[in-house]
């Protein structure tokens, strides 16, 4: 078995009498609209009369406006909202660094929602290291959090302070997938060797944001360059694990995975390297194999190659994707496409299925969980997933936790596994989810049970 290192720093509670719970930046975007609407609707359905929400942006009639939606969208499930003893509006913007600084000195945990984080996400980051503020984002970017964490990665950790980026649909599905399976194996004192993800979603289309994000990598625009003595984002020896887990072969080709034949998982060039740096946080060693990949079939059948024959179009729609935002006109013509005038709102009928194996050395012992998600994977899904984090964190970083999270940059999972049993599955459930493990033997296991060695 591995020992995770000991030589963490835990997040402190933040300093002050903070008159805000959460407050959720960039809530006038799609995906930060859905942020706002989970954040709210928790924050109604709790117990807890003092927690209370801020809505952040720099338009304070475009966020009225979506406070006003998300009220009535609330008001038709049963929930009445009271603005003055919940919800507050607070005007920041990233290019005023004091209004930034006045929003993170006011709330205890700041969500940042304004992408492409290239573009708009230090300030949010700088201002919660500098106002005491616990951090949650939804990027997807890895080269902007490791420059984040270079640069203010050190500062964080000496302060107590928090940061969890990469909370949305990238990639808290495969992390916590990854946490569920491992433990369930070392329950049964074996060490997870193999790591088989299956994501399958129902529903769902991109928003304008994580659009204008692919077309700057593309691009190469608003990417951060790296400078000798910068922090890599995970340790050398899990390079051999992402190098494989991303090779054309594995990455590209159709795989036949936990009963069904699966494609390219574009998400993996996320989730990959965010796997690599939470394994060793959580005792997982780096002789350590990861499939993440995708089933676009229906359920498999001799009809559909067992998933075979739609994963070949698939691949082959992808490819001829890829050739073609090569072509200038193609990019510019999908920025003008999916620029202001483009929105998606997502999609609450949507789900997000999520089927994981882990196996031991001896590849014949394994642990199993299978994860549903309310709502399309990049606008509702990630909403939930986001506040669920955010509301995980809030409760660890209280005055009455004994148990506190990991300062500095972690990925959700990672920085919460030391908190309590179940924090985040527990904070997944409220909002929908269904979480079920099985263990070697096919015994359901107790997500909430599952424990740290930390």
């Amino acid at each position: 078995m591995v020992t995770p290192p000991t030589a963490y720093t835990t997040a402190i509670t933040p300093p002050g009498n903070r008159p805000h719970s959460i407050s959720v930046f960039g809530c006038t975007g799609n995906a930060g609209r859905a942020v706002a609407y989970q954040t709210i609707k928790s924050a109604a359905k709790s117990n807890d009369r003092s927690i209370k929400i801020a809505l952040s942006g720099r338009n304070k009639s475009k966020i009225e406006k979506v406070l006003q939606g998300i009220k009535d969208e609330l008001q038709t499930e049963g929930i009445t909202i009271n603005d003055e003893a919940l919800v507050d509006i607070v005007i920041a913007d990233t290019t005023d660094e004091a209004s930034m600084l006045k929003l993170a000195q006011s709330t205890n945990i700041l969500v940042s929602c304004a992408g492409p984080y290239g573009r708009y996400g230090e300030a949010a980051v700088k201002a919660c290291v500098e106002g005491g503020a616990h951090y949650v984002d939804i990027t997807g970017e890895v080269a902007f959090i490791e420059k984040m964490i270079s640069d203010y990665g050190s500062i964080a950790e000496e302060k107590g302070v928090c940061l969890c980026p990469f909370s949305g649909y990238d990639c808290v599905p495969s992390e916590l997938g990854m946490y569920l399976v491992g433990k369930a194996l070392e329950m049964e004192g074996l060490e997870l060797n193999t790591l088989s993800l299956n994501f399958r979603s129902k529903g769902g289309g991109l928003p304008r944001g994580t659009i204008a994000t692919i077309m700057d990598g593309v691009e190469g625009k608003n990417q951060p360059q790296r400078k000798p003595g910068d922090a890599r984002f995970y340790p050398k020896e899990f390079r051999p694990t992402a190098k494989n887990a991303l090779s054309l072969t594995n990455f590209a080709l159709p795989r036949y995975q936990l009963g069904t034949f699966t494609g390219p998982n574009f998400m993996s060039v996320v989730n990959v390297p965010i796997l690599c740096r939470t394994a060793p946080i959580l005792g997982f060693s780096s002789d350590l194999t990861i499939s993440d990949k995708s089933i676009v079939s229906g359920p498999p059948s001799l009809l559909n190659g067992y998933g075979l024959f739609p994963t070949g179009i698939y691949i082959t729609t992808l490819l001829v994707g890829g050739m073609a935002l090569a072509f200038p006109p193609i990019r510019s013509y999908i920025r003008k496409k999916f620029g202001t005038g483009y929105s998606y709102n997502g999609d609450a009928a949507g789900k997000v299925f999520v089927d994981v194996q882990g196996t031991s050395s001896n590849s014949k012992s394994f642990a199993s969980a299978k994860c549903i998600y309310p709502g399309d994977p990049g606008i509702y899904a990630t909403g939930l997933f986001a506040s669920s984090v955010a509301n995980a964190l809030l409760e660890a970083t209280s005055t009455d936790s004994k148990l506190k999270p990991l300062a500095g940059f972690n990925p959700p999972v990672a920085a919460l596994h030391c908190c309590r049993d179940g924090l985040l599955v527990d904070k997944l459930k409220d909002h929908g989810a269904e979480i079920k493990v099985e263990g070697i033997e096919g015994n359901e296991i107790d997500a909430s049970k599952l424990r740290s060695k930390l």
